[in-house]
């Protein structure tokens, strides 16, 4: 009985995922720039037959996230014809594989852990407002949580139960997650402080484990630094990182309880993310003496990274909450259930209110099935090679790279201006809610050089495409 009662809430979580991400996906899903942009390079990948060397830049550093982002998405990418779904099915896949391959796993050492710290972090996760948006615009952080997940547990059962497959395990897994989004690095440097101050029996099998791991994950991008004379490790010293707004305690501190909880009310995200802390500093105290208890574990690594959160010189993102995310319900999950199951309530509470929900599937502004008939009669009408651009209202980008994957799809012959400046006498100028006339200006039009207005397709209220002729 017991092993049916599994199985079912297994099916029921896995449905509650799924219907947050997919329900009404074809009107809500909105295709945006960087999505565009790892569509371009996947589709390069498929012209050319060459897989990329790295992966996305980085927002902090003038640096790049490892090219495995690319090679989790290109299967499906060629599955589906190109589709840009195709990020959101392989988004969605890796986590319902992630979640059944941790409970078949995680039996193997039950009288260590428990199912709830996989049920419980997926069911909140599932439906996490800012889990259910960053799994709708999916870009290289949001792969990162069912590894964190693996490593904080595969590292908790490792200090319990030595043993070398956990061990490679845990390494791959946060090389990974790391390799992923650099925003969660410093997890990996709690982690060291852990086994320095309280087990350092295996530390040098654990640092030969982590540094195979990263050099296996990172090697494309240890050949691209070869070939090309180590070009990325040099700008971290010639070029300036972008710079970082709102590093100052209360911003950071704001911005952490605001993502992390996404709760309506901000003084009441405050409220709980403090109230976190002093949870697990009362855990931290009370397992003390039982330094590989899980909720010591937990609760040391989550008020490290939250401590290092403070101190590093980057602004918090929405996209960094992870870490804070994955350790935080994997701390609640320990708890016993006179205390897990009102949280767990109180949360719905807050996250499944209707007027949250709606505004999951409300039809976007532009569609992506409205882009593809748009560019369609575009690229039939227009047989010419040709520049693109986007001018938009809300957002301050010019490249379009979502919109030149579209239009390269829809059979129009598309020029990059960056590198090809003068293999066309035409840009495409992509109104997305935005405005031309002769006063507009931006650096891809100045690239283009004097030119005049040709032609104008109205698709919808809010979405034009210009032709634009060199004079």
């Amino acid at each position: 009985m017991v092993k049916y009662a599994k199985i079912g809430i297994t099916i029921t979580l896995i449905v509650i995922f799924l219907f947050f991400r997919f329900y009404n996906i074809r009107n809500s899903f909105f295709f945006f720039n960087d999505m565009g942009r790892d569509m371009m390079v996947l589709n390069t990948w498929q012209e050319t037959g060459k897989p990329p060397l790295l992966g996305p830049q980085t927002s902090a550093l003038p640096f790049n996230q490892s090219a495995i982002y690319f090679y989790i998405l290109y299967p499906a990418f060629l599955i589906s014809n190109g589709s840009p779904m195709s990020s959101l099915f392989t988004l969605a896949s890796l986590y319902i594989f992630a979640f059944i391959i941790g409970l078949f796993l995680l039996n193997k050492y039950k009288s260590l852990v428990s199912s709830y710290l996989l049920t419980v972090p997926f069911f909140l996760l599932s439906i996490h407002p800012q889990y259910i948006t960053q799994g709708r615009f999916v870009w290289n952080p949001s792969f990162v949580t069912p590894f964190l997940i693996s490593s904080i547990l595969s590292f908790y059962i490792l200090i319990n139960k030595f043993s070398h497959k956990l061990l490679a395990v845990f390494s791959l897994s946060i090389a990974i997650a790391v390799s992923l989004s650099y925003s969660v690095a410093p997890l990996l440097i709690i982690f060291a402080l852990y086994w320095l101050l309280f087990n350092r029996k295996n530390f040098i099998k654990y640092f030969l484990y982590i540094f195979a791991s990263f050099f296996i994950i990172n090697l494309p991008t240890i050949f691209f630094e070869l070939r090309h004379k180590f070009l990325l490790t040099s700008s971290l010293f010639t070029k300036n990182s972008p710079v970082q707004d709102g590093v100052d305690f209360f911003t950071k501190i704001n911005n952490l309880s605001q993502f992390i909880f996404s709760l309506q009310s901000q003084n009441l995200n405050m409220v709980i993310f403090i109230s976190s802390l002093l949870l697990s500093l009362v855990l931290l105290y009370k397992n003390f003496k039982s330094k590989y208890n899980l909720q010591f574990i937990t609760s040391f690594l989550y008020l490290g990274i939250v401590a290092t959160s403070f101190v590093t010189p980057v602004s918090t993102q929405a996209h960094y909450i992870f870490a804070f995310t994955s350790l935080l319900f994997i701390v609640l999950s320990t708890l016993h259930n006179i205390f897990l199951i009102p949280i767990i309530i109180f949360f719905m509470y807050f996250y499944l209110q209707p007027n949250i929900i709606k505004n999951y599937f409300k039809i976007a502004p532009r569609t992506l099935t409205s882009l593809q008939q748009c560019f369609t009669q575009y690229c039939h009408d227009f047989d010419k090679s040709s520049f693109v651009s986007v001018n938009s209202n809300f957002h301050p980008f010019h490249n379009g790279p979502e919109h030149r994957f579209l239009l390269k799809k829809a059979g129009c012959k598309i020029h990059d201006i960056e590198t090809e400046n003068g293999n066309s006498k035409y840009m495409t100028l992509v109104l997305d809610n935005g405005k031309y006339d002769s006063k507009t200006k931006y650096y891809e039009l100045d690239l283009f050089g004097n030119h005049k207005e040709v032609s104008r397709l109205k698709c919808q209220e809010n979405f034009e495409i210009v032709t634009l002729e060199k004079e």
